[in-house]
């Protein structure tokens, strides 16, 4: 396993004490058909990947019947995940159970450096959670080799956030995970910086999120926001996000209903979605704003990096 002082992705890692938006995945049934909607917003994604959970004792893998795509960016990532292999499990109805009520971002996903750290605070604030997970995949390596990406992850019961899955990760081997390689250059995104979740009840939602977060909820007019070390949530009513992104589909509350990403070049940005058959709209320039119906169920807003 790599540290965080040794990894050549430090930037990935959040300090001791640091909390980041690491990434957040859509639930679909099918990757094939997924995959053509992020050729769409010129993302690249990492080849097929089944999901394995080990035994820390003997080693031993089993698979959790799923499998993932990745859209890897230079702050966070985006994930694709779909059932795989016919297994039956919680994990697995949950996923099945999403993808029924709508296709989106059903996941949200924060690091930390310490996983089991993270664990202890959150059963002393009285949550239930589900036993640890040491999830593992293969992948290829820069180098060509098989490579293991590794994960410790804690998650709460699934009826604790019914707006998406929450989960807090530590990340192993983050030389493995974001290589170069898989980096977008032609649609010039940079970093996952927002995910809009619209609810009946922004500010109970928020002070629910918070405090799983360890995070303390800022008031925003009607909205809720909760700021972290990387990135941030943003909590909506539902008359609020039919304002914010005009008369546009929606997906049912509660739910995230959008991210926000960045682009070191908007115009470049523009262009490529332009070119792949998007029609992008404008939240102001120089924001640009996706439909839910051109990216998989859920707003995508671009905004300018830095």
């Amino acid at each position: 396993m790599t540290s965080a002082s040794t990894s050549p992705q430090p930037e990935q890692l959040p300090p001791q004490g640091k909390i980041y938006l690491d990434h957040v995945g859509w639930m679909v049934p099918d990757l094939a058909l997924a995959a053509k909607a992020f050729d769409g917003l010129g993302l690249p994604l990492t080849p097929l990947s089944v999901h394995g959970v080990t035994d820390p004792a003997t080693g031993t893998r089993t698979p959790t019947g799923t499998a993932n795509r990745l859209a890897m960016l230079k702050q966070g990532y985006l994930e694709i995940l779909a059932p795989h292999g016919g297994i039956d499990n919680p994990t697995v109805a949950h996923l099945n159970a999403s993808i029924a009520r709508h296709i989106g971002v059903h996941l949200l996903a924060f690091s930390v450096a310490d996983a089991e750290g993270a664990a202890a605070r959150l059963s002393k604030d009285g949550f239930e959670l589900q036993p640890t997970v040491h999830l593992r995949r293969t992948i290829e390596a820069a180098d060509g080799t098989p490579a293991e990406v590794a994960f410790t992850v804690i998650r709460t019961g699934y009826d604790t956030f019914p707006e998406a899955r929450c989960q807090m990760l530590q990340h192993h081997t983050p030389e493995h995970m974001w290589q170069p390689r898989y980096l977008p250059t032609e649609s010039c995104i940079t970093g996952l910086l927002e995910a809009t979740l619209v609810v009946d009840e922004p500010a109970e939602c928020a002070l629910r999120f918070a405090k799983f977060l360890g995070r303390t909820p800022m008031a925003d007019k009607d909205d809720r926001l909760i700021l972290l070390d990387r990135g941030r949530l943003r909590f909506i009513k539902r008359a609020n996000a039919s304002n914010l992104f005009g008369a546009k589909l929606l997906p049912p509350n509660p739910s995230v209903a959008a991210i926000t990403l960045s682009s070191s070049d908007i115009e470049r940005t523009r262009d490529v979605f332009l070119s792949n058959g998007l029609h992008p709209g404008s939240l102001g320039a120089p924001h640009l704003l996706l439909d839910a119906a051109e990216s998989l169920g859920v707003h995508i807003v671009v905004v300018p990096a830095g």
